[in-house]
């Protein structure tokens, strides 16, 4: 009897019981989905997919469960939510009261089964408790969030766990630092003064470049070579560029000159002029003409200089700190040309 007079009630109760049980299966499916992603993307496999598969099983399995358990409508629990209704109880114990054929129980029923006549069935809201929402969004932004996590790690946009633990346990790269400097004059160093490179690694390239007047001379370290890039380095570096001055023609003892070094030992000393006449000690030839023991270089090198402006000019690739650096570097070679033409003539 009971059964047949909560039916229209019961439906009604139903909704409400099968929507708690979604919550919390909803509940229990995100957190299995939440710790199946973190293992894949820990162990760093391409099963993401299988954790999308246990979060559909078990929210099917728990919803099924928790409904069975314990939100399915019973007719107590029916009686008790109409009589909230203002009944005061009267559904309750009639339902107490069941196969009861006292005179008493049997006008109790007849009162209650009057009253519910007056009951709308529509009355009974579905009641569904706002903490159980936020859990359930919760839970759902930490399985979703981590499903994310790995498809990311998957498809190789970011680290996997396992690479994740390996970069945050792993020991910092050793640094070393290397330092650029010019002397106190005649020159300066083009590029970046200080860097910092990891061990094994190489540097950014940079170039002495001597002032007019002046030549470069070598690095502290005895590199004679303005350009340089220190390459797989193992320890610090730190250097300084030596410039040397170039003396005028008329300057006796200078760098410049072709005087000191390549005149015959007995010339200036004796006769009317070097290389002429008896008992000259021969006659000076200088050593700087290089080419076919006539031509000095200088005077080609000019020429070649502007071939090797105009590629650099044209080439797109290579970068412009690098192609100042390689036109310094020849016209640093062009200047101590040029001075040593003037020092010879």
């Amino acid at each position: 009897m009971s059964a047949k007079l909560f039916k229209k009630y019961y439906s009604r109760l139903a909704r409400e019981g099968i929507l708690k049980s979604l919550l919390w299966g909803l509940i229990v499916g995100f957190a299995i989905l939440f710790v199946s992603a973190a293992v894949s993307w820990l162990v760093n496999t391409k099963l993401f997919w299988f954790a999308l598969l246990l979060f559909a099983v078990s929210t099917a399995g728990a919803t099924y469960g928790f409904y069975q358990k314990i939100f399915k409508p019973t007719t107590k629990q029916i009686a008790r939510r109409v009589d909230e209704l203002g009944l005061e109880e009267r559904v309750l114990t009639m339902t107490e009261l069941e196969g009861d054929e006292s005179y008493i129980a049997m006008r109790q029923r007849e009162d209650a089964m009057e009253a519910l006549k007056t009951v709308n069935e529509k009355l009974l809201t579905i009641i569904v408790s706002v903490p159980l929402i936020v859990a359930t969004c919760v839970s759902g932004v930490f399985g979703l969030g981590m499903t994310t996590v790995t498809a990311l790690s998957s498809a190789g946009v970011i680290p996997s766990g396992q690479e994740w633990i390996d970069n945050v346990t792993a020991e910092p790269p050793k640094t070393y630092e290397l330092s650029y400097e010019a002397d106190i004059e005649g020159g300066y160093v083009e590029g970046e003064l200080f860097q910092v490179v990891e061990e094994g690694q190489s540097g950014t390239p940079v170039m002495a470049v001597a002032e007019e007047g002046w030549a470069f001379y070598e690095w502290s370290d005895g590199n004679t070579d303005p350009y340089r890039i220190d390459e797989e380095v193992t320890e610090n570096i730190t250097v300084v560029a030596v410039f040397i001055e170039l003396m005028d023609a008329g300057d006796t003892g200078g760098v410049g000159g072709d005087e000191p070094g390549d005149l015959p030992a007995d010339m200036g000393q004796g006769g009317d002029s070097p290389g002429k006449g008896p008992g000259a000690g021969g006659e000076y030839k200088p050593t700087n003409q290089v080419i076919d023991g006539q031509t000095y270089y200088g005077k080609i090198y000019g020429v070649e200089l502007e071939d090797v402006l105009a590629i650099l000019s044209q080439d797109t690739k290579m970068p412009e700190e690098l192609k100042l650096l390689i036109a310094n570097y020849f016209e640093t070679i062009k200047v101590n040309a040029e001075n040593e033409e003037n020092a010879s003539e």
